[in-house]
This record gives C-alpha cells, sequence and structure tokens, in this order.
C-alpha cells in the first residue's frame, strides 16, 4: 500500500492510493483523488476487503502519508 502523486496539466495534484498484492502483482485498488484524508484511506480499504477478503497483513513504506 502506496501513494503515487502527480500534477496535471492545469496545475491540479493528485494523488492516487495503490494497494498491490506483492506475490501475485493484483492490484485491487488504484483510487485517485486530489486530497486523502485518513477516513478515506480506511474507507478504500474497507471496500476491497469486503470485496475479495481481508489480508493476513498489510506492509506500507512508512512514507509521511502514513505518520
Amino acid at each position: 500500500m502506496d501513494f503515487v502523486h502527480d500534477q496535471l496539466a492545469l496545475g491540479a495534484k493528485l494523488r492516487i492510493l495503490t494497494i498491490v498484492d506483492i506475490h501475485s502483482r493484483f492490484c485491487p485498488a488504484a483510487d485517485p483523488r486530489s486530497t486523502y484524508r485518513g477516513e478515506d484511506v480506511v474507507q478504500t480499504l474497507e471496500r476491497v476487503c469486503g470485496r475479495i477478503g481481508y489480508p493476513k497483513t498489510i506492509w506500507v513504506d512508512n512514507g509521511s502519508e502514513f505518520i
């Protein structure tokens, strides 16, 4: 689970929460938004887990987004 950052041609910033299974490389979510709050991350995780099940572990890069 990590964020990808980009900027559109008109200057608007874009953040994409990506969730990837490191073994199969299956990507159940690549959720783009202009802003992300903690509640948004929880909402995306609940949607994904409700659809494909809960993982045994979650790995994040511990970047500033998750502090």
